[in-house]
C-alpha cells in the first residue's frame, strides 16, 4: 500500500473509532465504510429503476453537471456537517459539565477533532481541488476531493433525512433547483400563504366561527376572542404552510404518501420534520400545533391533498373544544 492508501486508510480508522463513540455513549446505528474506494460516477437511473429520493436525484444529476455545482454542493453539505458535529460536541461538553462523566468530555474532544477534519477538506473545496460526488452503497453521498473521501452524515441517525433536507433548501437558496429535474410538472399549481392570514369570522348564539378556504374552527362559545383569534390564526399558517412544502416537493416529482405522513420535531429548535414517503424524503416546517393535536393532521389530509393537486371543494370543519383550544 502505498503513502496515499496509508493516510487515507488512517483517515477511515479514524472515523471508524468517532462513531464507535457515538454508538457507545448514544448507542446509535452509526456505520463506517470498509474501504476507501467508491463506485464509479453513476449516470441517472434509467427507467424502471429502483426508485429513489430527491436528495439522492439531485445527487446523480450533479455527477454530470458543471465543477462549480459539485463544488458548490459539496461545500454545502461539508459545511453542514461540520456544523451538525461541533454543535453535538458542545452539546456533550454540556452533558459532561452538567453529569461530571469523563468519557463525555473524551468524546467531545474526538468529535471537535473530526469536525476540524471537515472543515480541512471544505477549505480544499474552497480552494478549486476537483470534486467528485458518489452515492456510497447506492444511498449516502461520499464527497470525493482530490484523494480524500468523506461520507456526509448527521451525527445521529434519526436526523439523517431532515439534516439531506437542510443541505437540499441551502443549495437550492442560491441554484435555480428546477433544472435538477426536469419532468418535475413545472405547470402544477403552488399554493402561496400571504404573510399573514387573515381568515373571516362569523358569530352566533351557539358560538364563534373561524374560516378560511375551506377550513373552519367552531368555538362553543365567543368568550376570551382574543385567545380563538390567535390560536386560529396560527394553525392556519400551520396549514398553509405544510401544504405548500407538499406542493413544492410535488412540483420537484417527490412521492407523498399521504396516510404515511410523519410529524416529528427536531431536538434544540422550533421546526420539525415531515416525512412524506418511506425513501426519506422530508420536509422542515415549524408546526407545533399540528405535532401536538393528536389526528389533527389525519382529519385535515383529504383538503390538504386537494389543495396540493389544484382541487376545489373539500371542506374539513374543526372542534377547538375536541383540541383543548376551547377556553371558558
Amino acid at each position: 500500500m502505498g503513502r496515499t492508501g496509508v493516510i487515507q486508510m488512517a483517515h477511515w480508522n479514524n472515523l471508524c473509532r468517532v462513531r464507535q463513540s457515538l454508538q457507545a455513549v448514544f448507542g446509535l446505528l452509526l456505520w463506517c465504510i470498509a474501504s476507501i474506494p467508491v463506485s464509479p460516477t453513476q449516470a441517472a437511473p434509467a427507467a424502471g429503476a429502483e426508485p429513489t429520493s430527491r436528495f439522492q436525484r439531485t445527487v446523480q444529476y450533479l455527477q454530470e453537471a458543471t465543477p462549480e455545482l459539485r463544488s458548490d454542493f459539496a461545500a454545502t453539505a461539508l459545511s453542514s456537517m461540520a456544523s451538525a458535529y461541533e454543535q453535538e460536541a458542545q452539546l456533550a461538553r454540556e452533558q459532561a459539565r452538567r453529569a461530571g462523566k469523563p468519557n463525555l468530555w473524551a468524546w467531545s474532544a474526538n468529535v471537535d477533532r473530526y469536525a476540524g477534519q471537515i472543515s480541512l477538506l471544505l477549505e480544499d473545496v474552497e480552494l478549486g481541488l476537483p470534486v467528485r460526488l458518489s452515492l456510497a452503497g447506492g444511498a449516502s453521498l461520499a464527497i470525493t476531493v482530490a484523494d480524500r473521501t468523506l461520507i456526509v452524515s448527521h451525527p445521529r441517525l434519526n436526523e439523517q433525512s431532515a439534516f439531506e433536507q437542510g443541505i437540499l433548501l441551502a443549495f437550492c437558496a442560491s441554484n435555480g433547483c428546477d433544472q435538477f429535474s426536469p419532468d418535475s410538472g413545472a405547470n402544477e399549481p403552488i399554493p402561496v400563504s400571504g404573510a399573514r392570514i387573515r381568515p373571516n369570522w362569523t358569530f352566533t348564539a351557539q358560538g364563534s366561527l373561524c374560516a378560511y378556504r375551506g377550513i373552519t374552527v367552531r368555538f362553543d362559545n365567543a368568550q376570551n376572542m382574543a385567545n380563538s383569534r390567535l390560536i386560529c390564526e396560527q394553525l392556519l399558517q400551520e396549514i398553509m404552510a405544510l401544504t405548500e412544502e407538499l406542493a413544492w416537493q410535488q412540483r420537484y416529482s417527490v412521492t407523498i404518501e399521504w396516510e404515511q405522513l410523519v410529524v416529528q420535531p427536531i431536538p434544540h429548535s422550533p421546526e420539525h420534520t415531515v416525512q412524506i414517503n418511506t425513501l426519506g424524503d422530508t420536509v422542515l416546517v415549524t408546526i407545533p400545533m399540528l405535532y401536538r393535536s393528536a389526528d389533527l393532521l389525519k382529519q385535515l389530509l383529504p383538503w390538504m391533498r386537494a389543495q396540493v393537486s389544484g382541487q376545489e371543494g373539500v371542506n374539513v370543519e374543526l372542534h377547538a373544544d375536541q383540541y383543548g383550544w376551547q377556553k371558558p
